[in-house]
C-alpha cells in the first residue's frame, strides 16, 4: 500500500503515518502531563517540525543542482528529505528542552518516543509489504501495437515503472523529468506505463509534448495500479536488478527525489 483514498482523494501514506504517531505521541503527554499539571505537547511539535526542517535543508544541500528554483526547494510535497539528519537533528533538539524543562522530562521522553516508535514500526510494517511485491510478469502493448514483456525489459537491470496518464496534471509535469533521468542513467530502465487509454491519446500526448522514452506501454485495464493498491496517479515503482520492489512513490516527483531514488537503488 502506498496510498490512501478518501472519497475522491488519494493521500500518500507516510506523511498520513507521522501525523498519526504525532497525535498518538501527543495523546500520551496529555494523558501523562494532566495527572501532574504539565502541558508539554508544543515542545513535542517543536522537536517534529524542527527535525524535517533541517531534514529537507540537507536533502536539498545534497541535490542542489537538481533544483531550478526557491519554489521547488520549498515544494515539500515531493518528499525529500534525509531521514537520518532528521532523526540527529530531532535527538538533538530533544535534548535541549529535557535541559531547559527538566520538569518535564519524563513525560516528554515518553511522548517522543511512542512517537518515534510508532511511525518507525508502522513504517516498516509498510515497507515489508511493499518489497514482497516483485516486478509483474505481464505483456503490455506499445501504442504501435507490439507486445513487450515487463520482465524481458527488467532483464536483471534496475527498473523504474511510472503509472500515468495524459490527463492527469502531475504526471504531464513530471514527464520531462523521467525524460532527463532516462538519458542521465542508461544503465536504469524507465517503463512508462500509461494507465487505461487508448493509444491513439498516449501519441498524441506524447507528440505535443515532443517526449520519447524507450519503453511507453499501455496497461489498458489498469491491472498494476490494482495489484500495487495505487488509489492515484502519478505513482512510480522502484525495482532492484532482481525484479523486487524496493521503494515506491505516490505523487509527483521532483528532479531531487527521483536522482536521490535512483543513487540509492544503484548504490544498493
Amino acid at each position: 500500500m502506498t496510498s490512501i483514498s478518501i472519497g475522491s482523494f488519494a493521500l500518500p501514506i507516510s506523511p498520513l503515518i507521522l501525523l498519526f504517531s504525532l497525535i498518538v505521541g501527543l495523546i500520551v503527554i496529555a494523558i501523562l502531563g494532566r495527572k501532574q499539571s504539565i502541558s508539554v505537547g508544543d515542545s513535542l511539535v517543536s522537536i517534529v517540525i524542527y527535525s524535517l526542517i533541517v531534514g529537507r535543508l540537507v536533502f536539498v544541500m545534497r541535490f542542489f543542482e537538481s533544483y531550478d528554483s526557491v519554489w521547488q526547494i520549498l515544494d515539500i510535497r515531493d518528499r525529500g528529505f534525509d531521514a537520518f539528519s532528521s532523526f540527529i537533528a530531532g535527538l538533538i533538539f530533544l535534548i535541549i528542552q529535557l535541559q531547559r524543562k527538566p520538569q518535564q522530562r519524563k513525560i516528554l521522553i515518553c511522548g517522543a518516543a511512542t512517537t518515534v516508535l510508532l511511525f518507525t514500526i508502522t513504517q516498516a510494517i509498510v515497507n515489508a509489504g511493499n518489497k514482497q511485491s516483485s516486478l509483474p510478469n505481464l505483456n503490455f502493448s506499445t501504442p504501435q501495437g507490439s507486445s513487450v514483456n515487463l520482465h524481458h525489459v527488467a532483464s536483471q537491470n534496475v527498473t523504474i515503472v511510472n503509472l500515468w496518464a495524459s490527463w492527469c496534471g502531475p504526471c504531464r509535469r513530471e514527464m520531462p523529468v523521467f525524460s532527463q533521468a532516462e538519458e542521465r542513467f542508461p544503465e536504469v530502465e524507465f517503463i512508462m506505463l500509461n494507465q487505461r487509454e487508448p493509444a491513439a491519446t498516449v501519441n498524441q500526448f506524447l507528440a505535443q509534448m515532443h517526449l520519447t522514452f524507450n519503453y511507453v506501454l499501455l496497461d489498458t485495464q489498469g491491472d498494476v495500479a490494482t495489484m500495487m493498491g495505487a488509489h492515484g496517479l502519478p505513482m512510480t515503482l522502484f525495482y532492484d536488478k532482481h525484479g523486487n520492489m524496493v521503494s515506491s512513490h505516490f505523487g509527483e516527483v521532483s528532479p531531487a527525489s527521483l536522482q536521490a531514488a535512483i543513487e540509492e537503488l544503484i548504490e544498493n
